[in-house]
């Protein structure tokens, strides 16, 4: 099969370009494809200028390039020199043909809306539609440098390809360089109801991330005949929009018709003098103040979920919707996996296959719809275009979860935009936000405070040290057990919990298999300290369990755990990797029953701010006031 599809493939291209084409592809061929990263929601990162010309070889549509204004010089050189790598006509103005003096005919064709003293993309839409109906079209502003014929091959196998089938990508936008400044397409600051392009403190590579945005510059944007033929202007008004309004105005139909913009970095065209476009009555008539009000006169909230499998993160989005479920909301969870078997969530589940096949769906609700990992926020990103109001949950900056994968960080960083509201669980990511441009707001995580606190019918022992064991990386787990092995007879007995039993198997370790709440709880108030060696935490919810049951904490600077982790004063914290630190710790607590007791009651004060009752007001709050 492969070979008949080679065979099949080298036809095509014969077909189209003849023995020069074979030569080309083969070249390309040999030119590789490079490492290509496709994550969960469909973003892919990594294709070559090779690949994209392998494809536009075999698989070119037609085109036709709209040069918009006149030209410094001649550009007769440059149409001949692209005419022979694309299939591609060019439209000029009336009075640019003294600058295309000498070039066969054939090549080009003279657009009149192109020679108004205004152009209007409107005029342009039409004049497409009634000459060249079955062509693309992309437009370059000739007060720009000229293009290579490569760079628009790639605009068009963009196009027509990084949706992976899903045929929703109607305009593609390069982005375009002006001295230092980088523009890549405009994001809507909904705190402050403008136009931006934004800039960033930290650059993660999230630059040269592709990403969907809501407005771009006309200069280098592709549109698909499916688009100029699909998105439809209604009773807009193009009287006194300039041409570039005009675009953005099309951009938006677009997406309110479920035809999306893509900008496209790996194309980078030069521009000069670009100015961030003002917001006017159409951008904020669409993009602000959504309905999210069922027929019942309740808030609705969905939930979007990669997987409902147990986790810390998982099990805080289940406490919150049943939360608001009973305070009056309309709550649904949407996710890849199904209804929990290790949770009582009494709210319901609705399962997708696929991201692809959540989005069609989750567009058409009105309601808030929250993100609760990086690769869900383009899903409700997507979903929210034109519908709905989108809400980041961050619990963990998720770059932490790639230290070594710069590309998979760099999409983290691109996957947060202005449009959501960001609300995030600890002022250590609050800072890591900010650093990527986005602002956001502080609501700490929470412990039920029905199930996790102090039993007087239980003894507290002097000689047993708690942990949750767990194999994944940040949790560091190797540093309590080598310092809790160096105390050597003396040691405390080990009790951990978790799903993982065989992560310790040695004389004095006790292993709790996914324990309830309750039993977790008696551990709590069962073991003489509770220690916890993370590399890095989005907040540490067992520190707080721990400190509202009166265990003694013992932890490392884990970042998410600063807004309540205070040295000497509710808890000791060791340095990171520091082994015979920690093993002095656990010493020093097991041999001061009074400093246990101190910690103990300082531990209780501190998670009395991060009950559910306390922190479940914030919450609600934030949602009832979402538009």
């Amino acid at each position: 099969m492969l070979f008949l599809s080679w065979i099949l493939t080298q036809g095509k291209v014969f077909a189209s370009w003849g023995p020069i084409g074979i030569v080309r592809y083969a070249r390309m061929h040999t030119a590789g494809v490079g490492r290509v990263h496709v994550f969960g929601q469909g973003l892919t990162v990594g294709t070559t200028s090779a690949e994209a010309q392998r494809w536009y070889l075999a698989n070119a549509k037609p085109l036709v390039v709209a040069l918009i204004g006149i030209p410094g010089e001649p550009i007769g050189e440059w149409i001949v020199a692209a005419r022979k790598e694309l299939k591609v006509r060019f439209l000029i103005a009336p009075d640019a043909l003294q600058f295309v003096s000498g070039v066969d005919p054939a090549l080009y064709q003279v657009c009149e809306p192109l020679g108004d003293a205004e152009p209007s993309f409107f005029r342009l839409k039409d004049w497409l539609a009634q000459n060249l109906a079955k062509s693309d079209v992309l437009m370059l502003d000739l007060a720009y440098p000229l293009v290579p014929a490569a760079q628009i091959a790639r605009l068009q196998h963009a196009a027509y390809t990084y949706d992976r089938g899903q045929r929703e990508i109607g305009f593609v936008s390069p982005a375009l360089t002006s001295g230092e400044r980088r523009v890549i397409g405009y994001e809507w600051d909904r705190a402050d109801r403008t136009w931006v392009s934004r800039s960033a403190v930290h650059d993660l590579g999230q630059g040269d991330i592709p990403r969907y945005v809501l407005a771009a510059n006309s200069h280098g944007l592709y549109v698909t005949q499916r688009a100029l033929d699909q998105v439809r202007f209604g009773s807009v008004d193009a009287a006194g929009l300039t041409f570039e309004q005009q675009v953005r105005r099309m951009i938006a139909l677009g997406w309110q018709q479920n035809v999306r913009t893509l900008a496209f970095p790996p194309v980078e065209l030069a521009a000069r003098g670009l100015r961030v476009p003002e917001a006017d009555d159409f951008d904020r008539a669409w993009l602000t103040n959504r309905a999210v009000i069922d027929a019942d006169g309740h808030r609705r909230i969905i939930f979007v979920l990669a997987g409902t499998s147990i986790s810390g993160g998982i099990r805080t989005v289940f406490e919150q919707a049943d939360e608001f479920e009973s305070k009056g909301f309309s709550v649904e969870i949407w996710a890849l996996q199904g209804h929990p078997d290790w949770f009582d969530l009494r709210v319901p589940v609705k399962t997708f296959q696929t991201f692809f096949d959540m989005i069609p769906a989750l567009r058409n609700e009105q309601a808030v719809k929250v993100a609760t990992w990086w690769e869900t926020a383009e899903v409700v990103w997507l979903s929210t275009a034109h519908t709905g109001v989108a809400v980041n949950y961050v619990q963990e900056f998720e770059t932490w979860f790639y230290p070594d994968d710069e590309v998979a960080r760099a999409a983290v960083a691109s996957s947060y935009r202005l449009e959501m509201a960001h609300l995030t669980i600890a002022s250590f990511q609050q800072e890591e936000l900010a650093g990527v441009g986005v602002s956001s707001t502080y609501i700490p995580s929470c412990f039920d405070e029905r199930k996790f606190l102090p039993l007087p019918g239980v003894q507290r022992r002097d000689d047993t040290l708690m942990a949750l064991g767990r194999s994944f990386f940040q949790k560091n787990f190797g540093m309590t057990v080598a310092a809790w092995r160096s105390l050597g007879d003396s040691r405390p007995r080990l009790s951990l919990f978790g799903f993982e039993p065989d992560i310790l198997t040695e004389r004095d370790v006790h292993y709790e298999v996914r324990p309830t709440d309750d039993r977790v709880n008696e551990l709590y108030n069962e073991a003489t300290m509770f220690v916890q060696t993370s590399l890095h935490e989005g907040f540490s919810l067992p520190l707080i369990e721990a400190m509202a049951a009166g265990c003694p904490v013992i932890t490392t600077d884990s970042h998410g755990n600063r807004d309540f982790c205070r040295d000497g004063e509710n808890c000791i914290i060791v340095e990171q990797h520091d082994v015979d630190g920690l093993a002095a710790a656990i010493r020093f607590l097991q041999e001061q029953p009074d400093e246990r007791k101190r910690l103990s009651h300082a531990g209780l004060a501190t998670a009395a701010d991060y009950s559910q009752g306390v922190i479940f007001h914030r919450l609600e709050q934030f949602y009832a006031n979402l538009n």
